[in-house]
């Protein structure tokens, strides 16, 4: 069915895309924080890596896996399943390819709880999430066309699967949309004549194109339109949505006939025991007594739902029963995403703090902040770099959060941490909230499957958190605190894999997109001190100098300011002179250790 509301909403929520930043499928979001329903055990699978069983290794650290932590990251990334394998490598995807085994091939403990099972050497333990419903009465006149985009993003292909089992030489709209639709991915767009693809969501740097962009008849029929050179014609399918996407809040007690405390039985027409887990939600990344996935135990749930299958798979019971064969589904999830903006100071803005749920990560969100305080400094302008400071002030605020004053009842968020202390110069907005959908792949029974060009998406991690805040080099000896409260720019170990493999292990950050700050050789450390001096005595007279010109400041005069700038610079010069840190950034990613 098509409906006018519906169109316009499907609008209105793509259009949001390049403004709030909506990442790519291939980019691994973060773990879901919210408390949403524990998911299911549906067993034990061959995964020969042509293709993985999944399609998405997960970032996470497999030497630190529980079934807990791998489901949380599978629901914040929309997946419907969720697997373990080799003792802890996480991996999420739509569909499951490859065949079920015994039960008992299912036999490697997870690495961080030697009380679960983490799958066995190319053998993968996989989790359903229940929440999603199949759906086998859409058909491809409920995708609604959503005009013409663009797709020459320097960040990848605005859809980001291909369907290339179609010729596309006949290819029309409807044969696209059916792919599409087979595959459950709730986005499909036609390009280049004759071109098919789907996805998840509008990958980074796609907007709204004029039609007359979109000129290229489809090859298998002259009278429709498929795309054009790097264009797009977009369509997508609004019904399908998932019933509790991550950030689902139940209703109000007494709003609906769902009760509170309902018992959900996971049956399976093979020999798979029952397993259920013994809480109704997880929350964070869930620790093993916040969920704990045994057998033959019995779940409250918070709403009931019932998926009948006529798979091997697990059938979940309760009161509201779906009949059906294995289908495809879609959902909608609701997600919060960061401003573009989260702190605004004249010109520039800073880059959104990662997200966090303990003091260690917390501490590296502090860290992050503290690194753009040079860039703030040096991008701002006058008198906009005035306002550093208090950015300056906020991320001070956030590391006194971290080691637990700012913490109330013990509770470590980005979230609460707004709350209790929102920057004094936002940006582009507070975080906000906002709906993608995710699609809901049935499960492969044991048949060949589905020719389909998904490929599994990497997880090789090629940046890292900047462990420490703190510079290799020396501070000028003689000027404590620094001239105008200006500080020196941080110089540490570069967060790049590609360049620190390149033989350039150290950085000076100057700019919140650390890929335009300069790197160096280790031959080189001094250098990069000596250019971190030089990054300090130029703020130094841009904003202290010039702020005494103006009357911001009353210590000195604006000759009397430079020279004091000029002095702490030489001093800077004198203490960096020559140093080395042969020791520091010895292999990425561990630290300056």
């Amino acid at each position: 069915m098509t409906s006018l509301t519906l169109k316009a909403a499907a609008l209105a929520a793509l259009a949001l895309v390049p403004r709030l930043g909506v990442r790519a499928t291939t980019i691994e979001l973060p773990p879901c924080l919210d408390p949403f329903q524990p998911f299911i055990y549906s067993g034990c699978y061959a995964d020969t890596g042509n293709p993985h069983a999944l399609s998405l290794r997960s970032q996470l650290d497999q030497q630190n896996m529980t079934i807990e932590k791998c489901v949380s990251v599978c629901k914040g990334n929309g997946f419907r399943y969720a697997g373990l394998e080799y003792y802890g490598v996480c991996y999420c995807g739509n569909t499951v390819n490859g065949q079920q085994l015994a039960e008992a091939s299912c036999n490697y403990p997870c690495t961080s709880n030697s009380s679960q099972v983490c799958g066995g050497t190319e053998i993968i333990s996989i989790y359903q999430d229940p929440t999603f419903l199949p759906v086998d009465e859409v058909t491809v006149a409920d995708y609604d066309h959503l005009g013409c985009w663009t797709d020459d993003s320097e960040y990848g292909k605005a859809l980001a699967y291909p369907q290339d089992q179609l010729d596309g030489s006949t290819l029309t709209t409807e044969k696209c949309l059916e792919a599409c639709r087979e595959g459950g991915y709730p986005l499909a767009g036609t390009e280049f004549g004759g071109e098919c693809w789907c996805g998840v969501v509008i990958g980074n740097g796609t907007f709204s194109a004029p039609d007359t962009e979109c000129d290229i008849p489809c090859n298998g029929n002259s009278t429709q339109t498929c795309g054009g050179r790097a264009r797009l014609n977009l369509y997508v399918a609004n019904e399908l949505q998932s019933l509790e996407p991550c950030g689902y809040v139940p209703p109000p007690p007494g709003s609906s006939s769902t009760s509170s405390s309902s018992t959900t039985s996971v049956a399976s027409s093979s020999s798979t025991p029952d397993v259920t887990t013994s809480t109704t939600t997880t929350s964070d990344i869930p620790s093993s007594n916040t969920a704990s996935y045994t057998l033959s135990s019995t779940t409250t749930t918070s709403t009931s739902t019932t998926l009948a299958t006529t798979t091997s798979l697990p059938r979940t019971t309760t009161s509201t029963t779906v009949s059906t064969t294995t289908t495809s589904s879609i959902c909608k999830e609701t997600v919060t995403l960061p401003p573009t903006c989260e702190y605004k100071c004249g010109k520039w803005c800073s880059s959104p703090l990662p997200d966090w749920d303990s003091p260690q990560s917390c501490f590296t969100s502090h860290a992050n902040c503290f690194l753009q305080v040079s860039a703030c400094f040096k991008q701002a302008g006058w008198p906009g770099a005035l306002e550093c400071f208090g950015f300056a002030e906020w991320c001070s605020a956030l590391s006194t959060y971290c080691k637990g004053s700012g913490r109330p009842g013990g509770i470590c968020s980005k979230k609460d941490f707004w709350d209790h202390k929102p920057p004094s110069a936002p940006g582009s907005g507070v975080p906000t909230t906002t709906v993608i959908t995710v699609p809901c792949l049935p499960v492969n029974t044991g048949m060949p499957p589905t020719a389909t060009s998904t490929k599994p998406a990497t997880s090789t991690s090629t940046q890292c958190p900047i462990p420490t805040s703190t510079s290799l080099c020396n501070p000028p000896k003689n000027n404590k605190p620094p001239m105008g409260g200006i500080p020196l720019p941080v110089v540490t170990c570069n967060d790049l894999l590609p360049s620190f493999n390149s033989g350039h292990p150290f950085k000076l950050y100057t700019d919140s997109d650390s890929s335009k700050c300069k790197s160096y050789a280790r031959s080189s450390f001094s250098t990069a001190c000596l250019d971190a001096c030089q990054e300090q005595y130029e703020d130094c007279v841009d904003v202290y100098a010039k702020g005494c010109k103006e009357g911001k400041y009353k210590e000195d005069s604006y000759a009397g300011a430079v020279i004091k700038c000029k002095e702490q610079y030489a001093d800077c010069w004198l203490a960096n002179w020559g140093v080395s840190a042969e020791k520091k950034c010895k292999v990425w990613g561990t630290g300056p250790w």
